[in-house]
């Protein structure tokens, strides 16, 4: 039963998600930074299918997470709850092998039952004192309930010990059974190796051939047991399947849950913005946050992390962003798509306020380094990726792109951008365009002009600031006309080269 992702057990199908968008995005390094534990990882792939246009199942999430979040020690309470529920499901084989020569159930495994019964009483009665707001953890605290009352839940026990009648838990130890016409284990057999044979005065080779026919012995008994076995192991294991069942089902949601806490935790720490974006609907295009950072410079341990303010014209904007190289196009670039995924995930966002229209997909286009493009080339391998994006574009796509189309000459390379540009915008689609053609931002009214019933175009820039001559990189972005300046020899100074 999902309770804690969706509203009223309502499942969606699995959404679609762009391979290009996740590695753009870095999608695998925030999931790998999110994860709990190495334990209970989450992979890219996992979440991304969690991805929704839903504002019912976004809030719900929102909820959850935000209680997590604001009652202290709710994350430990669900922690214990999901390192139990991995613990039923080890139950779900009896059968144990000890070495070669032993088959057989290891009796303190039938305990399991005293435990499950004893954690769901536990989980209750400590989930049951937190004042929870969100829907799907009163739907969690009442199907722990609803369990313990049941008559099943009741009646467990007794099911249980008829499955396995005569025994009860003794002290650890290995042993063989026999079972009964019911398919029961009934008598019992301790498994041991016979002590080699003592000398005789004929030689080694006699004691060489008592010692294989008592392996052999063995062996024989060994094999008869694990066909004995079989059947035994099968009731029990489907027993556990079938009575942890239910409480089993909420494993991955549990994970998601405290790995999104775990994320927003992580941004609270180093002293930035969590904030649960107010959504809009999905005709008003909508994006706007204030302080928006992006998360991945945490997870590459930079210690100062710059925030910006992001907005998007409602209705639809294409936005150019222009300015030196280094001075943070990219990372802008990656905390507006970050934060719209984050949003579609129900997820906190690295921000300190937002509100944000759903999209139906994130499609990135950046350029491709050399490993990338192989035989292909580049300019084939960029048209490529252009084609695949055009093919998925939707008035409600938002678009990343981080200096596409860089392997053709100036002149070229505007008269293209502005043909890919044109197509954006008459489809209604959104998002930030990161460019050192400097004309798009500057000529952008033409594009307008060109396509007037689509999005509209826009222009921001990064700052800069003198400092005794030479520009200083603030790592903020304004609106504003293009500078005409990528700043390209800075560049090169900070990275070491002279002129």
């Amino acid at each position: 039963m999902a309770c804690l992702l969706y509203p009223n057990g309502k499942i969606q199908a699995s959404a679609s998600f762009p391979s290009q968008t996740v590695e753009d995005l870095q999608l695998d390094r925030l999931a790998e930074a999110m994860s709990i534990s190495e334990y209970y990882r989450v992979s890219a792939g996992e979440l991304c299918a969690l991805f929704t246009e839903d504002p019912a199942i976004i809030c719900w999430r929102q909820a959850v997470i935000r209680d997590i979040l604001q009652l202290s020690g709710l994350d430990e309470a669900l922690s214990r709850l999901l390192d139990s529920l991995d613990g039923w499901e080890g139950r779900s084989s009896g059968r144990r092998v000890a070495d070669s020569f032993a088959v057989g159930f290891s009796l303190e495994d039938f305990s399991w039952l005293e435990g499950y019964l004893r954690k769901v009483d536990a989980s209750w009665a400590e989930l049951s004192r937190f004042s929870v707001e969100s829907e799907g953890l009163h739907t969690l605290v009442g199907l722990l309930d609803d369990l313990r009352n049941s008559p099943r839940y009741q009646s467990i026990a007794a099911d249980f010990e008829a499955l396995c009648s005569g025994h009860s838990a003794p002290a650890t130890m290995r042993i063989g059974y026999n079972l009964d016409k019911e398919l029961k284990p009934s008598r019992l057999k301790l498994l041991r190796m016979d002590p080699p044979a003592e000398k005789t005065a004929k030689g080694k080779g006699t004691q060489k051939r008592q010692m294989m026919l008592n392996q052999r012995a063995i062996e024989m008994d060994a094999l008869l047991l694990q066909r004995l076995s079989a059947q035994a192991s099968q009731d029990i294991g489907s027993f556990v399947i079938r009575e942890t069942a239910v409480l089993r089902g909420l494993r991955r949601e549990l994970v998601f849950c405290l790995s999104a806490a775990k994320l927003a935790r992580s941004w609270q720490a180093a002293g930035l913005p969590v904030a649960f974006p107010a959504l809009r609907p999905a005709s008003e295009k909508a994006f706007s946050a204030r302080d928006l950072f992006d998360p991945l410079l945490l997870i590459s341990g930079k210690e100062h992390v710059v925030c910006n303010d992001a907005d998007l014209q409602p209705g639809g904007e294409l936005v150019f962003l222009t300015g030196a190289n280094q001075g943070g196009k990219t990372v802008f670039l990656l905390s507006l798509g970050l934060c719209q995924w984050l949003t579609q995930l129900g997820f906190p966002i690295p921000a300190r306020e937002a509100y944000v229209s759903p999209v139906k997909n994130i499609l990135t286009i950046f350029a491709p380094n050399g490993q990338e493009y192989g035989r292909k080339g580049l300019l084939a391998e960029e048209a490529g990726r252009i084609a695949e994006a055009i093919s998925n574009l939707t008035e409600e796509s938002m678009l990343l792109f981080n200096e596409p189309l860089t392997s053709t000459g100036p002149e070229e390379t505007k008269s293209i951008s502005a043909e890919v540009a044109a197509v954006c915008m008459a489809a209604g689609a959104r998002g930030i365009w990161v460019t050192h053609v400097y004309e798009l931002a500057g000529e952008r009214s033409a594009l307008e002009a060109a396509v007037p019933w689509g999005s509209h175009a826009g222009s921001m820039r990064v700052v800069l600031e003198d400092e005794e001559g030479s520009p200083r990189f603030t790592y903020h972005v304004e609106r504003g006309e293009p500078l005409g300046n990528s700043h390209a020899d800075d560049a090169l100074r900070r990275g070491g080269v002279v002129f």
